[in-house]
C-alpha cells in the first residue's frame, strides 16, 4: 500500500466506452439488473436504468414496487420491469438472466427492504454488484451489519463489489470496522499515509481519502468516494482522483443515481470494478460539463447528465 499513488486521467467519453462487437446482439453487451425505487422514488430507477443504457448496456431489468410500474415503463420503455420478493425461485430466474447488479437507489431502509437486500446479495452468486444510496445506509447500520459481513466474505471469494458513498455515507461505512480491527486498519491508512498520497494532490482534504482507503481495505471492494473531487479506491490499486472536470450543477437530486447506472452499465460490458469506477466517474463528470455548457449550471438536472453521454 505504501507504493500506491494518486493518478489522474485524460480520456474523452468515447475513449472510455467499451468497444462494440459489430456482430453482437443485445445479450452480447450485458444484462443489468437494477433493484431501485420505492413509493415516490421511481425516478431513481429511471435515471439509473437510462444511464446504464447510455453507456452501452444491452439490456436493463428494473425491480421496483408495483406502484412504480406505470411511470417506469412509460418513462423508460426500453427497460424490462420486474417486481416481487427475492425468494429462491425468483432469485434463480434473476441469477440466470443477470450479468451484473445494482442495488440501492431509492429502495428505502425498513426491515422488509433489509431482508430483500440480503436475499438479493446472497442469491446473486459472485457476479459484480454496485451498492449505492439506501443500500449503503442499510449495510452501515447495526441492523444491516450482517449484510456487510456477507459482502466482505464475497469479496474475499473474488466478487467484484463497488460502493458509491457520498461523504456522510462514507463516515457511516467507516463504523463497520470492528473495534478489535479498527485501530489496525487505521494504522495502515494513518494520517501520514494520506498526507504522502496527497502530495500528488496538494490542497485537497485528505480525511475523506483516509476513510475511503480504510473502508476499501476492510471490505475488500472498490469505493467511489463522491464529492466535488471524487476518489476511486480499490485494494492494491493506484488511487484515481477526479478533480479536473465536473461542476456545481451536478450537485442535484438524482446525479448519484446516474453515476451508479453508468458504472453498472460499464460492468455489464465486462470492465473490472476498478476500471468501471474510474471510467464511470469521469464519464459522469464530462457529461455533466457538456450538459452545463448547453443549459448552464443552475438549470442542470440529473437527467441531463445521462442525455449528454456521447
Amino acid at each position: 500500500m505504501n507504493q500506491r499513488k494518486i493518478i489522474h486521467l485524460n480520456k474523452t467519453i468515447r475513449e472510455m466506452l467499451p468497444e462494440r462487437n459489430p456482430d453482437g446482439h443485445k445479450g452480447t453487451f450485458g444484462k443489468a439488473f437494477i433493484y431501485s425505487g420505492s413509493y415516490g422514488s421511481a425516478g431513481c430507477a429511471i435515471l439509473a436504468g437510462k444511464a446504464a443504457y447510455r453507456v452501452g448496456a444491452g439490456m436493463v431489468k428494473i425491480s421496483s414496487p408495483d406502484c412504480n410500474r406505470v411511470i417506469i415503463q412509460t418513462s423508460l420503455p426500453e427497460a424490462l420491469y420486474d417486481t416481487g420478493s427475492f425468494d429462491r425461485k425468483r432469485m434463480e430466474m434473476i441469477r440466470r438472466w443477470s450479468d451484473v447488479y445494482l442495488a440501492g437507489p431509492g429502495i428505502g431502509t425498513d426491515e422488509k427492504i433489509r431482508s430483500e437486500l440480503n436475499e438479493l446479495i446472497l442469491g446473486s452468486d459472485n457476479k459484480p454488484i454496485v451498492i449505492d444510496a439506501d443500500a449503503i445506509t442499510i449495510i452501515s447500520s447495526d441492523d444491516g451489519r450482517f449484510i456487510a459481513d456477507v459482502l466482505r466474505q464475497q469479496a474475499l471469494e473474488g466478487r467484484q463489489i463497488i460502493l458509491t458513498p457520498h461523504e456522510g455515507e462514507l463516515h457511516r461505512l467507516a463504523n463497520l470496522l470492528a473495534e478489535d480491527v479498527k485501530q489496525e486498519v487505521y494504522q495502515l491508512v494513518s494520517e501520514s499515509l494520506a498526507d504522502s498520497l496527497c502530495n500528488d494532490a496538494p490542497g485537497k482534504d485528505c480525511s475523506r481519502l483516509s476513510l475511503a482507503i480504510a473502508v476499501s481495505e476492510y471490505l475488500g471492494c472498490t469505493v467511489v468516494a463522491k464529492g466535488p473531487d471524487t476518489y476511486v479506491v480499490s485494494p492494491d490499486k493506484d488511487i484515481y482522483l477526479n478533480d479536473d472536470c465536473g461542476n456545481s450543477g451536478m450537485a442535484t437530486a438524482g446525479s448519484g443515481d446516474v453515476l451508479a447506472g453508468i458504472i453498472t452499465g460499464l460492468l455489464a460490458q465486462g470492465l473490472d470494478a476498478h476500471t468501471a469506477g474510474v471510467y464511470g466517474v469521469r464519464i459522469h463528470a464530462l457529461a455533466g460539463d457538456r450538459a452545463a455548457e448547453a443549459k448552464c449550471e443552475h438549470a442542470l438536472m440529473a437527467g441531463d447528465i445521462a442525455e449528454y453521454i456521447y
